[in-house]
């Protein structure tokens, strides 16, 4: 049997992506894509227009999400994905809720930081409500990049970020990796490091002293926590020559190898055919259904009317 091409890390307009989750499953359909799965920032809010519209489709698909974590002393992404919502403890809903009011504080906190730093003709134009209005779910930071160039203030959101918002930005307080395992282990999830090697949110980073020396003790200990996976193949991993390198370690440790193309659309300068040209095989799909199957790891009972 041929292997599906498949996409499992994309974000649509419930968080930072271009698109709308009906949209992502027409541009996989177009472009032959069999196994998908939507990962939105700290949201399952598209999950339901999401799910329905890959039903419509020979699509296999599944809910997930992409929890920004603490972890030591920095932040990780941490990819999750899920047999269906009915899985997903009301534990862990309940605290992604509480992710997107976080988010909304920092919006303001950040929106007022930009009006203080923009050129003087600009100061106070940037509005919490018109930023809002962009944003189908979470609030993140190309929200308002989109709003700064609408307003006229920089001629396109990649200056929004080089000239404002990477320099002024506010950190959020962060769920720590360990409750987040926790959690998503609870709703028989498969929790995966995103972009390892990538140089923000990431296990490697020399320029911040994380070297690739310490990887394996890393995901070791973070293992002990309820790891199961590390997104091995991505573009920056392709790029700087790493992907055999967390390959390794998922056969050293039997953790599961996933890839994607982490597929947002404008806002990361991707075209739509991009999406699925991951280069690997489906056999990760077979690891997912096995952990599903797995009694879950106690907690409260699923009830999917919470989202």
């Amino acid at each position: 049997m041929d292997s599906k091409r498949s996409e499992i890390h994309m974000h649509s307009t419930h968080s930072d992506g271009e698109f709308s989750p009906e949209g992502l499953v027409q541009i996989a359909r177009r472009n032959g894509v069999g196994i998908l799965a939507l990962t939105d920032h700290d949201t399952f809010s598209g999950i339901p227009e999401f799910i329905e519209a890959a039903g419509k489709e020979d699509i296999v698909a599944f809910p997930g999400i992409e929890i920004t974590v603490s972890y030591r002393n920095f932040n990780l992404h941490l990819l999750s994905y899920f047999k269906s919502m009915d899985a997903i403890q009301p534990k862990l809903i309940r605290r992604v809720e509480a992710m997107k009011q976080a988010r909304e504080d920092r919006m303001h906190e950040l929106i007022a930081r930009i009006n203080e730093v923009v050129p003087e003709r600009f100061q106070g134009t940037i509005l919490f409500d018109n930023v809002l209005r962009a944003a189908e779910g979470v609030l993140a930071r190309p929200h308002l990049a989109r709003e700064m160039v609408r307003l006229g203030i920089v001629p396109s959101t990649n200056e929004a970020f080089d000239k404002y918002l990477v320099q002024y930005n506010v950190e959020k307080d962060n769920l720590k990796v360990e409750e987040a395992l926790e959690m998503v282990r609870q709703s028989r999830g498969v929790p995966v490091v995103a972009h390892p090697g990538e140089r923000t949110y990431s296990l490697c980073n020399p320029d911040k002293g994380r070297s690739y020396e310490d990887v394996p003790e890393k995901v070791e200990e973070l293992m002990a926590m309820g790891l199961l996976g590390l997104e091995c193949v991505y573009p920056y991993h392709e790029r700087i020559g790493k992907v055999e390198f967390y390959k390794s370690l998922t056969e050293r440790y039997g953790l599961i190898a996933t890839g994607s193309r982490d597929f947002h659309g404008f806002t990361t300068y991707q075209q739509p055919q991009l999406l699925g040209t991951t280069a690997m095989d489906d056999s990760f799909l077979q690891r997912f259904q096995e952990v599903w199957a797995q009694p879950a790891a106690g907690g409260e009972r699923s009830n999917s009317s919470c989202v």
